[in-house]
Parts: C-alpha cells; structure tokens; sequence
C-alpha cells in the first residue's frame, strides 16, 4: 500500500510540475496504479484507510483524464 501511494503521488506530483504532462512510461505507471487502487480499496476494513485511498484513487482518476483530452 505504501508503494502504491508513492507510485500514484509520484505521477501526480510530476503532473503538477510538467504543467499537466505525463511521459508515457508514467502515465502508464499511473494507469497501473487506478488498476490496483480499484481491485485494493474494497478490501480495506479501516475507514480512514479506505477514505485516504478512495480520495488517492479519484485524484489518479482526475489526472488520468486530462491526459486522455486533447489539447
């Protein structure tokens, strides 16, 4: 879970700082990462764990869909 959020942080930390870019390697690590936040989250019994990753996976989401618009 902590690579996880590292993997899916990481992307969205250089999608911030490359004003709203991702290099293909990453955006495919970013996919990766909604992939596993969708087959994980419903297994956490913790409800401040699942909030957490329930908001990682809609920040991924939401970065995941600008890069599919063109510009």
């Amino acid at each position: 879970m902590v690579l996880l959020d590292a993997d899916t942080a990481g992307c969205v930390l250089t999608w911030l700082n490359n004003g709203g870019t991702l290099d293909p390697k990453r955006t495919r690590i970013l996919q990766s990462c909604i992939e596993d936040l969708d087959r994980v989250v419903p297994e956490i019994t913790e409800p401040a764990g699942t909030r957490y990753y329930q908001r990682l996976r809609r920040l991924a989401l939401l970065v995941s869909r600008t890069l599919s618009r063109p510009r």
